[in-house]
Protein backbone atom coordinates (compact mmCIF):
# COMPACT_ATOMS: atom_id res chain seq x y z
CA UNK A 1 0.00 0.00 0.00
CA UNK A 2 2.77 2.42 0.97
CA UNK A 3 4.64 1.61 -2.26
CA UNK A 4 1.54 2.48 -4.31
CA UNK A 5 1.10 5.73 -2.38
CA UNK A 6 4.77 6.59 -2.94
CA UNK A 7 4.42 5.99 -6.70
CA UNK A 8 1.35 8.23 -6.88
CA UNK A 9 3.09 10.85 -4.74
CA UNK A 10 6.14 10.77 -7.03
CA UNK A 11 4.02 11.43 -10.12
CA UNK A 12 2.21 14.27 -8.32
CA UNK A 13 5.60 15.76 -7.46
CA UNK A 14 6.89 15.46 -11.03
CA UNK A 15 3.78 17.08 -12.51
CA UNK A 16 3.84 19.86 -9.90
CA UNK A 17 7.53 20.64 -10.43
CA UNK A 18 7.10 20.40 -14.21
CA UNK A 19 4.32 23.00 -13.99
CA UNK A 20 6.48 25.19 -11.79
CA UNK A 21 9.56 24.94 -14.02
CA UNK A 22 7.56 25.53 -17.20
CA UNK A 23 5.71 28.51 -15.70
CA UNK A 24 9.03 30.16 -14.89
CA UNK A 25 10.32 29.38 -18.39
CA UNK A 26 7.23 31.06 -19.86
CA UNK A 27 7.71 34.03 -17.54
CA UNK A 28 11.32 34.29 -18.71
CA UNK A 29 10.15 34.02 -22.33
CA UNK A 30 12.24 30.98 -23.25
CA UNK A 31 11.27 28.79 -26.18
CA UNK A 32 9.66 25.35 -25.80
CA UNK A 33 13.03 23.58 -25.53
CA UNK A 34 13.91 25.89 -22.65
CA UNK A 35 10.59 25.08 -21.01
CA UNK A 36 11.21 21.34 -21.23
CA UNK A 37 14.73 21.72 -19.83
CA UNK A 38 13.45 23.89 -16.96
CA UNK A 39 10.72 21.34 -16.22
CA UNK A 40 13.09 18.35 -16.17
CA UNK A 41 15.77 20.23 -14.26
CA UNK A 42 13.25 21.17 -11.57
CA UNK A 43 11.96 17.59 -11.39
CA UNK A 44 15.23 15.68 -11.31
CA UNK A 45 18.03 18.08 -10.33
CA UNK A 46 17.60 17.56 -6.58
CA UNK A 47 17.43 13.79 -6.95
CA UNK A 48 20.68 13.73 -8.91
CA UNK A 49 22.44 15.74 -6.18
CA UNK A 50 20.96 13.41 -3.52
CA UNK A 51 22.10 10.24 -5.30
CA UNK A 52 25.62 11.55 -5.84
CA UNK A 53 25.77 12.42 -2.12
CA UNK A 54 24.78 8.84 -1.27
CA UNK A 55 27.41 7.46 -3.68
CA UNK A 56 24.74 6.02 -5.99
CA UNK A 57 24.50 6.36 -9.76
CA UNK A 58 21.64 8.86 -10.22
CA UNK A 59 18.38 6.94 -10.38
CA UNK A 60 17.24 8.77 -13.50
CA UNK A 61 19.99 6.93 -15.43
CA UNK A 62 19.33 3.46 -13.97
CA UNK A 63 15.59 3.14 -13.38
CA UNK A 64 13.33 2.82 -16.43
CA UNK A 65 10.37 4.22 -14.46
CA UNK A 66 12.16 7.56 -14.41
CA UNK A 67 11.85 7.77 -18.18
CA UNK A 68 8.08 7.63 -17.77
CA UNK A 69 8.33 10.37 -15.16
CA UNK A 70 10.49 12.42 -17.54
CA UNK A 71 7.95 11.89 -20.33
CA UNK A 72 5.18 13.04 -17.98
CA UNK A 73 7.15 16.17 -17.12
CA UNK A 74 7.87 16.83 -20.79
CA UNK A 75 4.21 16.39 -21.73
CA UNK A 76 3.13 18.83 -19.01
CA UNK A 77 5.68 21.35 -20.26
CA UNK A 78 4.55 21.07 -23.90
CA UNK A 79 0.87 21.42 -22.91
CA UNK A 80 1.62 24.51 -20.81
CA UNK A 81 3.61 26.10 -23.62
CA UNK A 82 0.87 25.33 -26.15
CA UNK A 83 -1.75 26.97 -23.93
CA UNK A 84 0.52 29.98 -23.33
CA UNK A 85 0.70 30.51 -27.10
CA UNK A 86 -3.07 31.07 -27.26
CA UNK A 87 -3.89 34.78 -26.85
CA UNK A 88 -7.15 34.17 -24.97
CA UNK A 89 -5.45 31.86 -22.48
CA UNK A 90 -2.54 34.24 -22.02
CA UNK A 91 -4.96 37.10 -21.41
CA UNK A 92 -6.76 35.20 -18.65
CA UNK A 93 -3.55 34.49 -16.75
CA UNK A 94 -2.85 37.72 -14.89
CA UNK A 95 0.53 38.30 -13.35
CA UNK A 96 -0.81 37.66 -9.84
CA UNK A 97 -2.40 34.36 -10.77
CA UNK A 98 0.66 33.32 -12.75
CA UNK A 99 2.97 33.89 -9.79
CA UNK A 100 0.59 32.14 -7.39
CA UNK A 101 0.43 29.15 -9.76
CA UNK A 102 4.22 28.95 -9.71
CA UNK A 103 4.35 29.18 -5.92
CA UNK A 104 1.52 26.72 -5.25
CA UNK A 105 2.66 24.01 -7.67
CA UNK A 106 6.21 24.48 -6.39
CA UNK A 107 4.97 23.95 -2.81
CA UNK A 108 3.35 20.63 -3.76
CA UNK A 109 6.45 19.41 -5.60
CA UNK A 110 8.67 20.61 -2.75
CA UNK A 111 6.77 18.60 -0.13
CA UNK A 112 6.47 15.46 -2.23
CA UNK A 113 10.10 15.29 -3.29
CA UNK A 114 11.34 16.09 0.20
CA UNK A 115 9.51 13.09 1.64
CA UNK A 116 10.40 10.89 -1.32
CA UNK A 117 14.07 11.80 -0.91
CA UNK A 118 14.05 10.58 2.68
CA UNK A 119 12.28 7.36 1.71
CA UNK A 120 14.80 6.76 -1.08
CA UNK A 121 17.71 7.11 1.36
CA UNK A 122 16.01 4.75 3.83
CA UNK A 123 15.46 2.12 1.13
CA UNK A 124 19.11 2.50 0.09
CA UNK A 125 20.11 1.39 3.61
CA UNK A 126 20.83 4.70 5.31
CA UNK A 127 19.41 5.57 8.72
CA UNK A 128 21.43 8.52 10.06
CA UNK A 129 18.76 11.18 10.79
CA UNK A 130 21.00 14.06 9.72
CA UNK A 131 21.71 12.38 6.38
CA UNK A 132 18.02 11.57 5.90
CA UNK A 133 17.05 15.19 6.58
CA UNK A 134 19.70 16.43 4.14
CA UNK A 135 18.51 14.00 1.45
CA UNK A 136 14.95 15.17 1.95
CA UNK A 137 15.81 18.85 1.79
CA UNK A 138 18.12 18.59 -1.21
CA UNK A 139 15.60 16.44 -3.08
CA UNK A 140 13.00 19.13 -2.49
CA UNK A 141 15.00 22.30 -3.14
CA UNK A 142 17.91 21.14 -5.33
CA UNK A 143 16.08 21.11 -8.65
CA UNK A 144 14.51 24.49 -7.96
CA UNK A 145 17.91 25.96 -7.13
CA UNK A 146 19.36 24.73 -10.42
CA UNK A 147 16.30 26.02 -12.29
CA UNK A 148 16.59 29.46 -10.70
CA UNK A 149 20.32 29.67 -11.39
CA UNK A 150 19.67 28.83 -15.06
CA UNK A 151 16.98 31.53 -15.20
CA UNK A 152 19.40 34.11 -13.74
CA UNK A 153 17.40 34.43 -10.50
CA UNK A 154 18.49 34.29 -6.88
CA UNK A 155 17.14 30.84 -5.85
CA UNK A 156 13.79 30.82 -4.02
CA UNK A 157 15.48 29.09 -1.11
CA UNK A 158 17.37 32.30 -0.28
CA UNK A 159 14.59 34.84 -0.68
CA UNK A 160 11.09 33.49 -1.18
CA UNK A 161 8.68 33.37 1.77
CA UNK A 162 10.62 31.12 4.20
CA UNK A 163 11.18 28.47 1.51
CA UNK A 164 13.69 26.25 3.32
CA UNK A 165 12.21 26.34 6.83
CA UNK A 166 8.99 24.42 5.96
CA UNK A 167 11.07 21.86 4.06
CA UNK A 168 13.43 21.43 6.99
CA UNK A 169 10.60 21.08 9.53
CA UNK A 170 8.78 18.53 7.38
CA UNK A 171 11.99 16.55 6.81
CA UNK A 172 12.84 16.57 10.52
CA UNK A 173 9.35 15.40 11.46
CA UNK A 174 9.40 12.54 8.94
CA UNK A 175 12.98 11.42 9.66
CA UNK A 176 12.28 11.25 13.41
CA UNK A 177 8.79 9.72 13.37
CA UNK A 178 8.56 7.21 10.51
CA UNK A 179 9.69 4.40 12.84
CA UNK A 180 7.37 5.33 15.69
CA UNK A 181 4.01 6.02 14.06
CA UNK A 182 2.36 4.44 11.00
CA UNK A 183 4.53 5.11 7.97
CA UNK A 184 1.73 6.53 5.84
CA UNK A 185 0.56 8.84 8.64
CA UNK A 186 4.09 10.16 9.18
CA UNK A 187 4.46 10.78 5.45
CA UNK A 188 1.15 12.61 5.02
CA UNK A 189 1.63 14.77 8.12
CA UNK A 190 5.09 15.81 6.92
CA UNK A 191 3.68 16.68 3.47
CA UNK A 192 0.92 18.77 5.02
CA UNK A 193 3.43 20.55 7.27
CA UNK A 194 5.47 21.65 4.25
CA UNK A 195 2.54 22.59 2.02
CA UNK A 196 0.67 24.29 4.86
CA UNK A 197 3.57 26.46 5.96
CA UNK A 198 4.50 27.34 2.38
CA UNK A 199 0.95 28.36 1.48
CA UNK A 200 0.61 30.43 4.67
CA UNK A 201 3.95 32.11 3.90
CA UNK A 202 2.81 32.86 0.34
CA UNK A 203 -0.61 34.21 1.37
CA UNK A 204 0.63 36.30 4.30
CA UNK A 205 4.00 37.12 2.69
CA UNK A 206 6.08 35.85 5.58
CA UNK A 207 9.79 36.45 5.05
CA UNK A 208 12.89 36.24 7.17
CA UNK A 209 14.52 39.58 8.04
CA UNK A 210 16.67 41.15 5.31
CA UNK A 211 19.58 43.46 6.25
CA UNK A 212 19.01 47.12 5.45
CA UNK A 213 21.38 48.76 3.01
CA UNK A 214 22.43 52.38 3.41
CA UNK A 215 19.35 54.54 2.85
CA UNK A 216 17.18 51.52 2.12
CA UNK A 217 14.40 49.80 3.99
CA UNK A 218 13.53 46.18 3.85
CA UNK A 219 11.75 45.54 0.60
CA UNK A 220 9.02 42.97 0.76
CA UNK A 221 9.11 40.31 -1.91
CA UNK A 222 5.82 40.55 -3.73
CA UNK A 223 6.39 38.26 -6.70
Amino acid sequence: MVDIILTVVEYIGVISFALSGTAIAIKKKTDMVGGIIFALLTCFGGGIIRDLTLGITPRIFTDASNYLLALAGTAVSIICFTLALLPKTAGIITKHRHDFAIDFTDAIGLSVFCIYGIDFAIEAGFSNPVLLIFCGCISGVGGGMLRDICSAEIPFIFRKHIYLIPTLLGAIFYALTYKHIPHLASMLIAIFIIIGLRVLAIVFKWNLPVPKGEGEGIKEENN
